[in-house]
């Protein structure tokens, strides 16, 4: 529990804030360009103990008398400098946090569907490779293969083996992805990257939630 101290405010002591309990920002976030922002009026309302007005970012505290009550992010004034201190970096990370829950929402479905694309387009019938140009060269002949719009170079005095046909399929699945994930305004095919970056907001996320289970008291 934190000491009071004297402060040139008329909150009474018996009302002053000694734990903080919990930090929510409960509004919608939608993607604007390569950002999510937040949606005003979108959260849930709730009247701040103090000023009476309604917030959608709610901070639980408990007060020196044993009551608990809901503030307003900015309605800590006249409190100590480091029950300020603490809000402040509690309501930044809840905002974080509620940045990158919108964001992971958004990579799983975009996950979903990449994977849902992967598996469609390996059902697909391959074309076979042809033989579509050989070029001179003073190491032999360099030659290109392609699969319908998808092409492979074959170094110059080697054969078209089974690694550059395994490059030569791969490409053509990836153009075929690329033609059904566009439809849905994803940029690339490559199924890892989608993972790596729900992986990497699942880390962020879990990171963010200790920081603010830390500022808890």
């Amino acid at each position: 529990m934190i000491a009071v101290v004297a402060t040139k405010t008329s909150i009474p002591a018996s009302e002053r804030i000694v734990k903080i309990l919990g930090v929510r920002d409960t509004r919608d976030r939608i993607e604007v360009g390569d950002r999510f922002v937040p949606v005003p009026g979108s959260g849930d309302l709730r009247a701040c103990d103090r000023c009476g007005r309604e917030h959608e970012i709610h901070v639980d505290v408990e007060l020196a008398d044993g009551r608990r009550a809901n503030i307003g992010s900015g309605c800590a004034k006249g409190e100590t400098m480091e029950i300020q201190s603490r809000l402040k970096s509690a309501v930044s990370a809840a905002k974080t946090r509620s940045k990158l829950r919108a964001e992971l929402a958004t990579a799983k479905q975009e996950l979903a569907t990449a994977s849902a694309v992967d598996a469609e387009v390996r059902k697909l019938s391959l074309p076979e490779p042809r033989l579509i140009e050989e070029i001179p060269d003073p190491r032999g002949v360099r030659q290109v293969w392609a699969m319908d719009d998808a092409h492979v170079w074959v170094l110059p005095g080697s054969k078209f083996d089974t690694e550059r046909r395994q490059s030569l399929v791969s490409a053509w699945r990836n153009d075929r992805a690329l033609e059904r994930l566009h439809a849905h305004g994803l940029k690339h095919a490559y199924l890892h990257l989608y993972k790596q970056h729900v992986d990497d907001l699942e880390d962020r996320l879990a990171k963010v939630e200790r920081k603010l289970a830390g500022m808890m008291f």
